[in-house]
């Protein structure tokens, strides 16, 4: 298992998701994605969408106004 991370922030939806997707791509079983974003909305939106494609997914806050999606590929 490998531990990735994308850092988003000052991005705009749906920019992070795409780029968070063409990641997973490269990714094998396992591994663990850390997408940084400092967007509320789009730390929501990425992770909605990743669980709806079956990856784990935990959202936390780790300073004010910046966030951390661990996507799990599994």
């Amino acid at each position: 298992m490998a531990v990735y991370r994308l850092d988003t922030c000052g991005e705009m939806c749906p920019i992070p998701i795409v780029r968070t997707k063409v990641k997973l791509k490269q990714l094998a079983r396992g591994d663990v994605l850390i997408v940084t974003s400092d967007h509320s909305c789009t730390s929501q939106s990425l992770a909605e969408t990743v669980q709806k494609m079956g990856y784990r997914v935990e959202v936390r806050g780790v300073a004010n106004g910046i966030w951390e999606v661990v996507i799990e590929k599994g």
